[in-house]
């Protein structure tokens, strides 16, 4: 057996690619051809089960949302009518002094009559009612009001008595309707004991509140998503207070039995439970509605369930067999031109094997070999451009080695020419050129710092201090330099020279421009601004017009071009390293000075 098998592995093994696509595709497509006509009808059934489970579901939670709302407004209304003051002084008035006062009845009967009004003829109340004692005039009117005596006598009345609940609920029946032309309309009604508020066993009425059937059926009608199956509400005496679909129901003629049997299952009033009515087999749910005795119940045969799966289960079979015949039969073509450019790619990529770079294979399609082939064009060009890259990138390397030593040579000649100078100053008593020659190369240190990109607030501030008493050495003590930074900030990195420029443009074009005055000042300030630092650079120089100073962050034109090429560097290095959101930003007027705000982020030390 396993040497049968070995057999058939090595045979496979050798065979030609174009007979392995072959088998393949037989196997790769009437294989699963056949597992899923076995397994598509239990999968389609489980996930159209779950669907419409999923569907009615939503539909039926909304339907008892909305239910419940129903229930908690006549329940509310109810409380109102309850503890209203009115109310409990007329009906608790004295037998004997009140029977013959017929205006004071007749006053009383308008002031009830436009109170219950005001409760009905919506869509959540049809009707406001109240049973009255029986010596009333108006108890008789059977509108608004009717004779509690009467009412005492009936089993109704002994069923609300003996309930312990707030309120209690009829199945539904008809009164007459608000419109007295009009046949009687059925209701399902709410009924509240009103109790005298100084003896609470005395009942001195009753609140009866009216819905009409159809606002309930219409929500129940709403929440039955399948064809035959029934939503339906049954109270605690089995009674139907409102269903989905009479036929259905009638049909499947569930009982009381179905509900408490659902109910002892499980308790979960999420859960789908399984039931059998007659001899057929129905999921069904139910939930209980607070403040009534009614239960809202949904079932759903089976037969529904798997009825659309069973025509998909069909269909996709049909599907699957043209889908299969015609894909072989395509493959036997396909796989002819496939094998072939392969077998040139195959022969290309030998030749790169070989050291040869200078192939190309046409890729003539998009498909994956498509894309194989480009992408070997693709690593084909990228050695050839590496191989490339790697002979001048010696030589550059030689440039910069060479580079480098004349910037380490350089910086020491310069500092020993300056220190030559100022010893020379000295021993001719020159100070004024000890002190150029000094300023200069501390200002050329700074400047430098050793090849590093990241200073020290404090040391680019000692930068601007060398640079400017340079500056006052030629315009004879013209510029007046105060720097008002917060000591704190002085130890935070910031990049190198980034406040010189600025500052020889305050100089330069602010206030050497100032030609009627005798010095200029330039303030520089730093503060905390939440989580970033601003240098401000402000001079009182000539200043420039506001469009100007914006044009100095732009592409400057050639009058503009000195002075904004170093403003623009010193932008474009700070949005280089810190990020676009931060930068210099310019506020200028003409003769009101100039002054540039520089934000960078605060980092520390």
């Amino acid at each position: 057996m396993k040497r049968s098998f070995r057999a058939a592995v090595g045979l496979f093994t050798h065979m030609h690619i174009r007979a392995k696509l072959l088998i393949s595709y037989f196997i790769l497509i009437f294989l699963p051809l056949a597992l899923m006509t076995a397994f598509s009808y239990k999968n389609v059934s489980h996930d159209y089960e779950k669907q419409i489970l999923h569907s009615a579901d939503q539909s039926f939670d909304q339907a008892f949302m909305f239910l419940s709302y129903k229930v908690n407004t006549l329940i509310k209304a109810s409380d109102v009518i309850y503890f209203n003051a009115d109310i409990q002084t007329i009906l608790t008035m004295d037998k004997q002094t009140f029977a013959d006062d017929y205006v004071q009845q007749n006053i009383d009967r308008r002031k009830l009559e436009y109170f219950l009004n005001s409760f009905q003829n919506t869509e959540d109340i049809y009707r406001a009612s109240l049973y009255v004692p029986g010596w009333l005039m108006y108890a008789g009117q059977n509108f608004n009001f009717y004779n509690m005596d009467v009412f005492s006598r009936t089993a109704d009345y002994q069923a609300l008595l003996a309930s312990k609940d707030k309120v209690d609920w009829l199945p539904p029946h008809a009164i007459t309707n608000n419109n007295t032309n009009l046949d009687p309309v059925p209701v399902i009604s709410l009924l509240r004991k009103i109790r005298n508020s100084e003896q609470t066993t005395e009942i001195i009425g009753i609140i009866e509140l009216n819905i009409l059937k159809e606002v309930v059926e219409g929500i129940i009608q709403k929440a039955n998503i399948t064809y035959d199956g029934v939503v339906y509400i049954q109270n605690s005496n089995g009674d139907i207070v409102s269903c989905s679909n009479t036929q259905n129901f009638q049909r499947i003629n569930p009982n009381l039995a179905l509900v408490q049997n659902a109910q002892a299952q499980d308790d979960d009033s999420q859960s789908w439970n399984k039931a059998k009515i007659g001899n057929n087999d129905f999921l069904v749910r139910t939930r209980a509605i607070d403040d009534t005795d009614w239960t809202m119940v949904t079932a759903i045969p089976f037969t529904e369930i798997f009825k659309q799966s069973t025509r998909i289960r069909d269909l996709m079979l049909l599907l699957m067999l043209v889908c299969g015949l015609v894909s072989y039969g395509l493959a036997y073509v396909i796989t002819g031109a496939t094998v072939k450019r392969i077998l040139l790619l195959k022969k290309k990529m030998r030749l790169v094997q070989e050291g040869v770079l200078n192939v190309e294979v046409h890729a003539a399609s998009r498909d994956e070999i498509g894309e194989l082939t480009a992408s070997f064009n693709h690593m084909v060009k990228r050695i050839r451009l590496l191989v490339e890259e790697q002979y001048q990138n010696g030589k550059e390397i030689k440039n910069l080695e060479l580079k480098a030593l004349q910037a380490q040579i350089n910086p020491h000649f310069l500092y020993n020419t300056l220190e030559m100078i100022n010893w020379k100053a000295i021993d001719n008593n020159v100070p004024e050129i000890a002190v150029i020659s000094q300023s200069l190369a501390k200002f050329y240190k700074l400047s430098l710092n050793k090849g590093k990109d990241i200073v020290s607030i404090q040391d680019e501030i000692n930068h601007i201090r060398a640079y400017v008493q340079i500056q006052n050495l030629r315009f004879d003590n013209k510029i007046k330099l105060d720097v008002r930074i917060d000591p704190e900030l002085y130890g935070c990195d910031i990049l190198k020279l980034i406040l010189q420029p600025l500052v020889e443009n305050s100089i330069i074009h602010g206030i050497l421009e100032a030609r009627d005055r005798e010095e200029g000042l330039i303030v520089i300030t730093g503060r905390l601004d939440m989580n970033d630092i601003v240098l401000t650079v402000s001079d009182d120089g000539v200043g420039m017009p506001s469009e100007q100073a914006a044009r100095l962050l732009a592409s400057g034109n050639a009058n503009e071009e000195a002075q904004g090429y170093g403003v623009r560097n010193i932008n474009h290095r700070i949005k280089l390293c810190y990020g676009q959101e931060y930068g210099l930003a310019y506020r200028s007027s003409p003769g009101g000075g100039t002054s540039v705000d520089i934000r960078i982020p605060h980092r520390g030390s």
